[in-house]
């Protein structure tokens, strides 16, 4: 019951609701400010969505550091989450600051690194507040992520550029513009810099007051830890979370990566490029591409929320795979008129935010439902999703300078529809060895 948290657990998780926000701030805070990023190094997108893909190339490093940590070190949870969270605040608030675009692809290695520890480490200590509960109590930590990317388009609406596109024959897909006022866009970053650090410091203080309780305390009740070490062969082996059965196992672990590595990759391709399509393609000023920005995100929120209802209702099974072919079916239409008006773009992004958003959360439930997602499950998730961000991304900057916004919705559409296929195979798959073993 509520009443059996103590309070202090319950500011804990109101924390790691925050820290969550953070996230959604730091990671997403490229969408409206790519722009002024170009202009400030004087470069070209497929340099800035490279040196952003370092944030996918962190993932990978993040992954196992922190499965590493999870597992091993699991009384510092809340300095992980500390250290994690500050550093991605001092290294998201450099970002504009650097002498060139080649040492912002390092920063965003930091951050896809730490983020990446913050995400397992909050999700640990989540689950051992909540236990039972947790699934409800991680949906809506996710959802802060939505709220922080729902935030950024409003702090850095007043320090963005003035520009206006020069039009040209190719639909100015170069991204040429005549800058009317110079960009201050350095100072949203700095705020959401320094905000992340201030989240950052209760952790710190939760930490040595668990020390300080443990010793103090040792009678408090806390869940009983199997303290047997694995060996390396069986956590490898997929049979160990599939209650013995290999190809269930093993299946399932290649679903998942096959499964995040599209859906982190094509939601961050089409979440990147909303803002710098809506100014290239549809000339909007930046209050209207902000606007756009923002209906992204706060669709993104309350999808992720209408989720969380439906899924108590549905089986996840059927959910997952509804969610899928609709979010397939809102890429479709975005590629057949996406780029007839701005009007149509505004009502096809608000569709395409509300589809894919819970995706995330229904496959690890869809994965936790077949297999047990422990550490190691999660860090094969976390890897794939960070490989996905880290490969779409690399090449989305060079498709969009020499195709433009068209090839951009086809590369999402692809991803979107290699997720559906996957989920439907994996299904069929499913049925076919459960219908076996009987």
């Amino acid at each position: 019951m509520l009443s059996s948290i103590s309070w202090r657990n319950k500011i804990k998780t109101l924390m790691i609701f925050m820290a969550w926000i953070t996230k959604g701030l730091y990671l997403e805070a490229l969408g409206p400010a790519m722009i002024d990023l170009k202009l400030i190094y004087s470069t070209n997108y497929e340099s800035i969505t490279r040196a952003v893909s370092g944030r996918g190339a962190g993932g990978f490093i993040g992954a196992v550091l922190g499965a590493f940590i999870v597992d091993k070190y699991e009384g510092h949870l809340d300095l992980c989450m500390a250290l994690g969270t500050m550093i991605c605040g001092v290294s998201v608030l450099l970002v504009p600051l650097l002498p060139s675009i080649d040492y912002v692809w390092f920063l965003y290695i930091l951050i896809g690194c730490n983020s990446c520890m913050v995400n397992m480490a909050g999700t640990r200590i989540a689950l051992k507040i909540w236990r039972d509960r947790s699934s409800t109590v991680l949906q809506l930590l996710h959802m802060g992520f939505g709220v922080g990317a729902l935030l950024v388009p409003l702090l850095c609406y007043p320090f963005l550029a003035v520009v206006e596109a020069v039009h040209s024959d190719n639909g100015n897909k170069d991204g040429d513009y005549h800058v009317i006022k110079e960009s201050r866009v350095h100072i949203a970053f700095v705020f959401i810099g320094l905000f992340t650090c201030a989240v950052a410091i209760p952790f710190f203080i939760f930490q040595i007051n668990d020390k300080s309780s443990l010793k103090s305390n040792t009678k408090e009740s806390a869940p009983v830890i199997d303290t047997k070490e694995k060996s390396i062969k069986e956590i490898i082996n997929p049979a160990t979370y599939a209650d013995g059965n290999f190809w269930i196992g093993f299946s399932t672990l290649s679903f998942l990566s096959l499964y995040y590595f599209n859906l982190l990759g094509g939601e961050k391709t089409f979440a990147t490029f909303t803002r710098t399509i809506s100014v290239d393609v549809f000339h909007l000023d930046k209050a209207q591409a902000s606007y756009l920005n923002m209906i992204f995100w706060l669709s993104l929120t309350l999808g992720r929320l209408c989720g969380s209802i439906v899924s108590r209702h549905v089986e996840i099974s059927r959910l997952i795979t509804i969610y899928v072919i609709l979010h397939g079916c809102s890429l479709l239409a975005l590629n057949l008129f996406g780029l007839s008006s701005a009007y149509s773009f505004f009502a096809l992004t608000i569709l395409i935010g509300v589809t894919v958003a819970p995706l995330y959360p229904l496959g690890i439930a869809y994965g936790n439902s077949l297999i047990n997602m422990t550490g190691f499950c999660l860090m094969v998730v976390i890897f794939t999703g960070s490989f996905g961000d880290f490969a779409y991304l690399w090449t989305a900057g060079r498709i969009y300078d020499m195709y433009g916004a068209s090839a951009i919705f086809q590369t999402a559409a692809v991803a979107a529809w290699l997720i559906a296929g996957s989920v439907i195979l994996f299904r069929i798959f499913v049925k076919f060895i459960n219908g076996s073993s009987k």
